[in-house]
C-alpha cells in the first residue's frame, strides 16, 4: 500500500462538448509513477429540489430518459448557468417544470459521480403548491406527479426507479422524513 496522495494530472482534451455536457479525457501520473487515462463528464453544477405539498405529496417530473430509455422519475432541477444562484435555479426549475412555488432550504451540495466534476445542489421545498402551469422547453415532455410520501419511498426511491436518488435522501434526511 502507497501513502495516500492526489494523482498528477499530465494531460487534459476535450473529445466532446454540446448542451453544456462534456468528456474530457485526462492522463494522470498515478501514485505508483504510472499514467493512465480517465474519461471524466465535464459540466455544469447542477441544482435539484425535493418538493412536498401541504398533505406531504412529493412533486415529480416523469419523463422519458434517453440513457436508460425508459420514464424515470425525477426531482425537479437543471443546471446553474455561470453566476447564477443555486437556490434561484432550485426555486425556477420548480415553478418551470412544475408550475409549484414553496419554502426553499438549502440541504447539501454533493458529488455526482466520481468520474465527474458536476456537483450537484441539493434543496427541500415544502409547502409547495401550484401557482402556474409548467414552461416547459422544447426537448422537455414531463408529466408531473404528485405521490404520497410513503409511496414514494416504498416504491420510487428505495427500488431506485428514479434519478437523484442521492439528492432525495439528503433531502429527506433533512427534513427528518425518512
Amino acid at each position: 500500500m502507497t501513502d495516500s496522495q492526489p494523482w498528477r494530472e499530465i494531460d487534459r482534451s476535450n473529445v466532446f462538448s454540446r448542451y453544456g455536457r462534456g468528456i474530457d479525457r485526462v492522463t494522470f501520473e498515478l501514485p505508483d509513477a504510472s499514467r493512465s487515462d480517465f474519461y471524466l463528464r465535464n459540466e455544469r453544477p447542477a441544482a435539484a429540489v425535493l418538493a412536498l405539498t401541504p398533505d406531504r405529496r412529493v412533486v415529480l417530473a416523469r419523463q422519458f430518459r434517453p440513457g436508460p430509455a425508459a420514464f424515470l422519475h425525477e426531482l425537479p432541477g437543471g443546471f446553474v448557468e455561470p453566476g447564477d444562484d443555486p437556490a434561484g435555479t432550485a426555486a425556477a426549475e420548480l415553478l418551470q417544470e412544475t408550475g409549484h412555488r414553496g419554502t426553499l432550504q438549502s440541504v447539501a451540495t454533493c458529488w455526482d459521480d466520481a468520474y465527474s466534476n458536476v456537483r450537484r445542489h441539493v434543496f427541500a421545498a415544502t409547502d409547495c403548491l401550484k401557482v402556474a402551469e409548467p414552461t416547459l422547453e422544447r426537448t422537455e415532455f414531463v408529466d408531473i406527479v404528485l405521490m404520497p410520501l410513503d409511496t414514494f419511498r416504498s416504491t420510487v426511491l428505495r427500488r431506485g426507479r428514479m434519478t437523484d436518488v442521492e439528492a432525495a435522501y439528503l433531502a429527506l434526511d433533512h427534513l427528518g422524513l425518512l
